[in-house]
């Protein structure tokens, strides 16, 4: 989202509660129905002050809303997402260096699964093989170890990841071919008691969903006799 100008700020930031009361109710993944009403009591303004915000969320695009008898069915929209990313971007920042938020404590939990097999293809590309060392300690093994997230709050604790700052391998020319940035985290894969170090990866260019991938210095699956569906940890 671009920068908040100061005139704009005052108006925007009337909306930021009523999108954080939607979006704990679900409103990001699908449609809530809400009246004006229970909306107005819960962030504390009255139903007509309510009714009227989402009417001028609704003209900017921060909500999409549908009526029914059952109430104003409303579901918030890529640009009110992005908002509540700008809030939070500057919480995080603000209380990650006041020490408020343990950032060196996330556990995620995924289940092993096979991938599109560009992994290998991308991390043998010495632009990408060449960089890895100075950044995570290791020459990763040419391929990378797929997540796929399914419980809720590891998809949460996911997303806090990616908002942590990252290091980055950056892009360049290899065969003619530009190939784009990649971030960087490192984290630690545990699998039994063990603590492998590890990083997690995402391209630039990738859409965000809830498969992850990882490097690893060694191929886990081959090591540790690591198979599809088994279920592991990491932690940042």
């Amino acid at each position: 989202m671009k920068s908040i100008k100061g005139e704009e700020f005052s108006l925007i930031s009337s909306y930021i509660n009523l999108l954080i009361h939607i979006g704990k109710l679900g409103g990001v993944r699908k449609p809530v129905f809400l009246t004006t009403a229970e909306l107005g009591t819960a962030v504390g303004i009255s139903q007509q002050s309510a009714s009227r915000k989402l009417s001028q969320m609704e003209e900017i695009n921060l909500i999409v809303r549908n009526y029914s008898f059952r109430g104003n069915s409303i579901k918030i929209t890529s640009e009110g997402l992005s908002l509540l990313e700008y809030v939070f971007t500057d919480l995080w920042s603000i209380l990650t260096v006041e020490g408020r938020v343990p950032i060196d404590k996330i556990a995620i939990t995924g289940i092993v699964c096979t991938g599109m097999g560009e992994g290998a293809y991308y991390m043998n590309k010495l632009g990408y093989k060449n960089q890895f060392p100075s950044i995570i300690g290791f020459t990763p093994f040419p391929g990378t170890l797929n997540l796929q997230l399914i419980e809720e709050a590891s998809i949460r604790n996911f997303e806090l990841i990616l908002r942590k700052p990252a290091e980055f391998i950056k892009e360049f020319v290899e065969d003619g071919r530009m190939f784009g940035k990649v971030f960087v985290w490192p984290v630690e894969l545990l699998i039994g008691n063990r603590k492998l170090p590890a990083a997690l990866i995402r391209p630039d260019r990738t859409h965000h969903n809830n498969q992850i991938e990882l490097i690893v210095e060694m191929n886990v699956k081959e090591q540790f006799g690591v198979k599809d569906g088994d279920k592991l940890e990491i932690v940042c």
